[in-house]
């Protein structure tokens, strides 16, 4: 029998560029089938069960990070396997091999032939930014190189491998990628709190998430954390690429990274307090 997550892998898709080194130029190669992002069929109890006993185990808040430090690193192949480069900064999705896993980034390598497709995700940066521009072979290869090769591994989707032999790190990733979408908040890691992240701050959490993807909470709920949520993560992508220009530059806009830590920090009061509300409420 075949794993939920072939079943839901994603269908190739048709590549626009590698003839000339430019995406843009349309040609024949297609980007391979990955494993699905987010897998719908993980109940609550499927991502709890793994979360509690595995990965967070007693880890108070600032401790996450390793848990799923250690989780990631016994359990995720270091080299060898591809993926698809889903890059937030650049509005593209690009297929690359990975070379190294060094949580949190992975360094990668641009596979031949050269496969990049324009993804919605440029969005997530500024108007007018590199996200919004689709890249060249060249351009992405020397921002690689410059940067060591290494780009955030929750940007990665392994390529589907029919041997099934993958299946399990794919699951692991998803996981990961999982609880830092919907999950994680950006200063839990300076939450230096004297308490069980599990017992305190993990069932709350996804208990709103499943509440709302199963349409269990009021429509009212619903529309909020669905808001709130698409805001924060947008608001969260553009620090992340902020962060990593201003470490490029040695000078970064810090009243920009800094307003955007202030949105961030709003949109996580609003969603905790709508969380936990809805949480009492049951």
């Amino acid at each position: 029998m075949e794993k939920a997550t072939k079943k839901q892998k994603t269908g190739a898709t048709k590549a626009i560029g590698t003839a000339n080194g430019h995406a843009g130029a349309s040609n024949s190669t297609s980007m391979p089938a990955t494993y699905p992002a987010l897998d719908v069929s993980k109940t609550f109890d499927d991502r709890m069960d793994v979360l509690c006993d595995d990965v967070i185990v007693d880890c108070k808040p600032f401790e996450v990070e390793s848990g799923f430090d250690c989780y990631i690193d016994e359990n995720v192949q270091k080299e060898d396997w591809k993926a698809v480069w889903k890059s937030h900064r650049f509005g593209c999705d690009v297929v690359v091999e990975v070379k190294d896993v060094c949580f949190p980034h992975a360094k990668v390598e641009i596979v031949e032939p050269f496969c990049c497709v324009p993804n919605s995700l440029g969005d997530f940066n500024q108007p007018g930014g590199d996200g919004l521009q689709l890249k060249t072979k060249d351009d992405l290869t020397t921002f690689l190189s410059d940067g060591n090769g290494k780009v955030l591994l929750l940007e990665l989707l392994p390529v589907l491998d029919e041997s099934g032999d993958l299946d399990g790190q794919a699951e692991v990733l998803e996981l990961y990628r999982y609880f830092y979408t919907y999950i994680w908040r950006a200063t839990d890691e300076n939450d230096d709190g004297d308490y069980y992240f599990a017992m305190s701050l993990l069932q709350p959490r996804m208990k709103i998430y499943y509440d709302v993807q199963k349409k269990k909470a009021s429509k009212a709920v619903v529309d909020s954390y669905t808001k709130i949520m698409t805001d924060y993560e947008k608001k969260h992508w553009q620090f992340k690429i902020k962060q990593e220009e201003a470490t490029e530059e040695e000078e970064g806009d810090g009243k920009e990274l800094q307003k955007l830590w202030v949105d961030i920090c709003k949109l996580e009061k609003q969603l905790e307090k709508l969380t936990y509300k809805h949480y009492k409420g049951k």
